[in-house]
């Protein structure tokens, strides 16, 4: 367990509690916290950066329709 940590193992653990934290308000209370997805978006952009690392072609796709989802929402917010 020594050295599971490391920086991409950080940000993909961040990234899932962001999501967590966007997913399940609308599934227990139908609340929306939008903001949310901007920190989805940061975290799912640099969990595609760091992907190099663990070569999961699964996580690149997942956050890239991520970052879609979250730039959608943004921008409806936003516009």
């Amino acid at each position: 367990m020594d050295g599971y940590w490391v920086n991409y193992n950080v940000v993909e653990a961040l990234a899932w509690l962001a999501k967590a934290a966007v997913i399940l308000p609308g599934l227990i209370w139908q609340k929306e916290i939008w903001e949310l997805h901007i920190v989805t978006l940061l975290t799912s952009a640099l969990l595609i950066w760091f992907s190099e690392r663990k070569l999961l072609p699964t996580m690149v796709a997942f956050n890239t329709l991520w970052i879609g989802l979250s730039s959608v929402v943004i921008v409806r917010n936003l516009v």
